[in-house]
């Protein structure tokens, strides 16, 4: 069987369900309508499912009738709250924006999954398709973990992909494989100053938190230069601050918020405690009070060696040598498919795909205007494909 071939047979219905669901955005844990449209297609192809999280994610099966190993496939769902600056024709007009390439990977998923389900012949064991919300955040590959994703059947390998261009130095159409780490680990903090307003031409009569905010934020952003060692890869970002309603008040609260990123989980501990520690520190000092919550987050998403190289060689039987290529240097973006990957061997690659727009610029994942090229696309699903075979039989 020519697998590129089989492949091609369905990427007008990839592309088609990829703009459906690029129109559609959904944030977080709340993909109700994403659902209902992963719902349709199973319900047509007479794909049996079940709707889990109250009916916001799904896991679908293709079961080839024959005793053998269990493959899980999992694709995120959920979108961005950022609002888009595409034109493409099929843009969402909703607000949100399938900003980071979901949209690409439940149309991937699915289309695998047809695939499959056409040549179920051709494999023993069972295929999982996991649907899962909220990767953006709160994380809900943990939530699918607990209501049973990896059990019954349970799962003996996972694989996942990531579309855009996470990773700069895979050039467009590659396909980007790494052992070991491959994304760092993902934590949020929300640091909380209470003051006292008042007239912004008496500030003696008030207790100004933004004057404490600033102290806070520039002594965090010292920690990794000035507490940790120049070897460790971590970064820590403050992201959000807000306080304020006018020029001529001086509010009464200011809050921050940031995440953390690293891939040992001893320096995770030490910048809780110390973010902490100086929240308290600098709210003494400015006379307020402060309220810190330091959100343990996602782990670090580390490959299994095998699977990536059993991946690399299911690539090589359907690809030339030229689009794979190896990724030397981890990122610092997180992911939630590093749940799944601590509890059942598998693997995460990445398809190079931005899309270049009229003026010759690429924007990447999470920018207004990412876009990818559908063109790459099949490529993601051949392996996908070939993988589930050479893996199941």
């Amino acid at each position: 069987m020519n697998i590129i071939e089989k492949v091609k047979e369905y990427e007008s219905f990839l592309i088609k369900e990829r703009r459906i669901l690029h129109q559609i955005p959904e944030i977080g844990l709340d993909t109700y309508q994403t659902c209902e449209e992963l719902e349709k297609v199973l319900i047509d192809h007479k794909i049996p499912y079940r709707k889990v999280l109250g009916s916001r994610g799904i896991i679908a099966l293709v079961d080839s009738g024959k005793p053998g190993k269990c493959l899980a496939i999992r694709a995120d769902m959920d979108a961005l709250e950022i609002k888009e600056e595409t034109d493409l024709d099929f843009k969402s007009l909703n607000g949100f924006m399938h900003a980071c390439g979901h949209d690409c990977h439940m149309a991937d998923v699915l289309t695998t999954l047809l695939v499959l389900n056409s040549i179920k012949q051709e494999f023993s064991g069972v295929v999982k398709f996991i649907f899962q919300p909220g990767e953006e955040y709160p994380g809900g590959a943990e939530l699918m973990i607990k209501e049973g994703a990896l059990d019954n059947p349970k799962v003996d390998c996972i694989i996942g992909h990531h579309v855009g261009g996470l990773f700069a130095s895979v050039p467009h159409g590659s396909i980007g494989f790494k052992s070991g780490n491959l994304m760092a680990s993902m934590d949020k903090f929300v640091i909380r100053i209470e003051g006292s307003g008042g007239h912004g031409s008496m500030p003696e009569d008030t207790v100004d938190p933004i004057v404490c905010l600033v102290d806070i934020v520039q002594a965090i952003n010292r920690i990794k230069s000035r507490e940790i060692s120049s070897s460790e890869k971590c970064v820590i970002s403050v992201c959000k601050v807000n306080s304020g309603i006018n020029q001529n008040i001086i509010p009464s609260e200011a809050e921050i918020e940031g995440t953390v990123r690293t891939f040992n989980d001893d320096v995770r501990k030490y910048i809780r405690k110390r973010i902490g520690e100086i929240s308290e520190y600098y709210s003494q000092g400015n006379r307020c009070s402060v309220s810190y919550d330091y959100a343990w987050k996602y782990p670090h998403l580390a490959n299994n060696d095998n699977i990536i190289e059993l991946l690399k060689k299911s690539t090589r039987k359907i690809f030339s040598e030229d689009i794979i290529h190896d990724i030397e240097s981890e990122t610092m973006a997180g992911d939630d498919m590093a749940y799944y990957l601590e509890k059942v061997p598998g693997s995460y690659f990445m398809l190079s795909n931005l899309k270049m727009d009229k003026n010759g610029k690429t924007y990447p994942n999470h920018h207004p205007k990412f876009d990818i090229d559908e063109g790459e696309l099949y490529k993601t699903v051949a392996i996908c494909v070939q993988f589930a075979l050479d893996y199941l039989n």
